[in-house]
């Protein structure tokens, strides 16, 4: 097991593999534990300190997120001290350039023009939740285009706009992009966002239903900001209460086929504490194919 490095290096990447490492659990604990224990008596300005300060958690967690969900006891110091870095390195929301997914939308319209392309389909728009998200599997015989690409965040959709949703003639359009919030965006900030990608389809589609999904409240977020969890719940709120207002507007919990019945996130539904495996997936399909049907998405069945 490699060391921590010092705060003014290149943090360093754990060995334990991404699924969780249990043989040395304990000790890669008590080496975050000493890093951490550094980290919060250095100054947080410095960019190459709160980088490695995030880089080198993000690592730890994504090892340990699911031993973590399992055994919370087990991290209370490791926790607190945690808890304690994230207040001294403070990371203020960057927006991101869109252009990073020129790559991906150049792809989109390769395939676009080699094939045919379904009638007036359910487009599935967003970021990786809806990437990795098999929609042509999960609803056979309705016709569906998946357009999620990488970890976009709302303003990545609406920059490319033209080419992921008004080149289409949709019967539905279900949108979904949690990156806004989790990159430390307020849940009025994002959902200010959203709205304008809201605004555009309904002028180009009038008439077409836009399906808001709710952000999911995943394993991760146990490693988020603490005021997460509440920018989550408002950003969902504010599209709730949007529905009241506006028929066409529509909203779908995906916090809620993926529930036990105590109301908690289930972490054997995750693939790696953010995005849902298949077993996830299978669970929230079921309540979606009732809402295509309801939505008059063409099928065959």
């Amino acid at each position: 097991m490699r060391k921590f490095a010092n705060m003014a290096f290149v943090p360093f990447l754990l060995l334990a593999s991404a699924g969780g490492g249990k043989a040395d659990d304990a000790g890669d604990r008590q080496t975050f534990h000493d890093f951490l224990a550094q980290a919060k008596n250095l100054p947080g300005t410095d960019k190459e300190k709160s980088s490695a300060f995030y880089k080198t958690s993000e690592v730890y967690w994504h090892a340990h997120w699911l031993d973590y969900s399992t055994h919370p006891e087990n991290y209370t110091d490791v926790m607190a001290l945690y808890r304690e870095g994230q207040a001294a390195y403070q990371r203020p929301y960057v927006s991101p350039d869109p252009e990073r997914y020129r790559k991906d939308i150049e792809l989109f319209k390769e395939f676009d023009a080699k094939n045919a392309l379904p009638k007036n389909p359910a487009l599935f728009v967003g970021s990786s939740t809806i990437m990795k998200w098999k929609t042509a599997e999960a609803f056979p015989g309705f016709s569906v285009i998946n357009r999620g690409f990488g970890g976009s965040v709302i303003g990545d959709v609406q920059y490319f706009y033209k080419d992921v949703i008004g080149k289409y003639h949709p019967s539905a359009v279900l949108f979904y992009c949690d990156n806004d919030v989790v990159g430390g965006q307020s849940g009025d900030e994002a959902f200010e966002k959203a709205m304008k990608v809201y605004h555009q389809v309904r002028a180009d589609f009038p008439k077409v239903p836009f399906v808001f999904l709710s952000m999911k409240h995943a394993p991760n977020s146990a490693f988020a900001n603490p005021a997460e969890p509440s920018a989550i719940d408002r950003f969902n709120d504010l599209a709730k209460a949007e529905t009241k207002k506006d028929s066409g507007f529509k909203y779908f919990d995906m916090d809620a086929p993926v529930l036990n019945a105590n109301g908690k996130v289930q972490p054997d539904l995750f693939l790696d504490g953010e995005h849902f495996n298949d077993k996830g997936y299978a669970l929230i399909n079921p309540m979606v194919q009732k809402l295509l049907i309801s939505l008059h998405v063409p099928h065959s069945n």
